[in-house]
């Protein structure tokens, strides 16, 4: 059978979920993959500078089930655009007899397309930012393992963490969406509710005032972690939760390599938290509540905070439930 690539396009979050939905697709279908990681604008960053790889216990592929585009295979599956010429699409047309590219796989899944059949054809290739195939969050962690230097600084960002910590996702900067239904109050909100049950905890004594106070005060054990990309976020949390609010030092940024490293941290961290609360229209909190196996809400105005992934199998979280 000739072979089926699969280009993750997009930034963390979906790139996990399509190696994830790959390799499942893998286990039932029985057709081989090859999943190449590329560098594009928004993900300035190889894959084995963020996790190692994963060869140990993965199958339908020689080697690691994903890697790093290399040589001649940069310009093949670099996204099109203007200032290339549009010279990859021409390309892959020549190349591969069957291709489905990103964009068409919204509908394609709505259509309940046989992903299955396709696969089978073999000589296929799929770039995409969507999953396309019902994952488990095994499948999520048997892939995704972070390298060394990243596991270390996912446990020096986490060592002040607490039994009682909550995470919170809050998505800005270029996400329209985000900024739009996940209004800041909302997270005050939920901080809030989380701060009064944990007082229905603690003796008289120990009680946390309305906003958190300090974490030298009473309730000790209380802590927020904030992943952003909006510095302005990360100082309304501190002036209204003090020192108990824990976030990246560095400025969020994803057009290198420290900037997407301390993305993935985030999301790890994120991971370790008891309860998450993320922003609406971004898979990044929802896969680090399936790496984690954590309950999450997405919190938005409309209070609907659906989740937009294929992962099943997880009983604890809603953000791993295939409705």
């Amino acid at each position: 059978m000739k072979e089926n690539w699969i280009i993750l396009e997009g930034g963390l979050g979906n790139r996990m979920r399509v190696a994830a939905s790959a390799y499942a697709m893998t286990r039932r279908a029985g057709v081989p993959m090859r999943v190449l990681w590329t560098s594009q604008w928004g993900m300035r960053c190889r894959f084995d500078e963020l996790f190692k790889a994963p060869s140990e216990g993965t199958e339908g592929a020689e080697g690691a089930f994903i890697r790093d585009a290399t040589g001649f295979e940069r310009l093949l599956f670099a996204r099109p655009t203007a200032k290339n010429l549009h010279l990859p699409r021409l390309l892959q047309r020549l190349r591969y007899r069957h291709i489905i590219y990103a964009p068409q796989i919204w509908n394609l899944n709505k259509d309940g397309f046989d992903y299955e059949a396709w696969f089978r054809q073999g000589d296929t290739l799929m770039t995409a930012y969507r999953d396309f195939c019902p994952w488990t969050p095994d499948d999520l962690r048997l892939l995704f393992q972070p390298n060394d230097e990243v596991q270390r600084l996912i446990d020096e960002r986490t060592s002040a963490f607490s039994a009682y910590t909550i995470g919170l996702h809050i998505r800005r900067t270029d996400h329209q969406q985000a900024i739009d239904e996940s209004p800041l109050e909302l997270f005050f909100e939920a901080v809030d509710q989380e701060i009064e049950n944990y007082n229905k905890i603690l003796s008289p004594t120990e009680v946390l005032p309305p906003q958190g106070g300090d974490r030298e005060g009473p309730g000790t054990d209380f802590r927020i972690y904030l992943a952003t990309d909006d510095e302005a976020t990360k100082t309304a949390l501190r002036s209204r939760y003090g020192s108990r609010v824990i976030t990246s030092p560095a400025e969020a940024t994803r057009d290198n390599t420290d900037g997407i490293r301390d993305a993935l941290v985030e999301m790890y961290a994120l991971s370790r938290t008891r309860h998450i609360y993320g922003s609406a229209g971004s898979t990044f909190s929802p896969i680090a509540a399936c790496l984690g196996n954590v309950p999450i809400t997405i919190l938005q105005r409309d209070g609907k905070g659906t989740i937009d992934l294929l992962c099943t199998g997880n009983d604890t979280t809603n953000s791993c439930t295939d409705e």
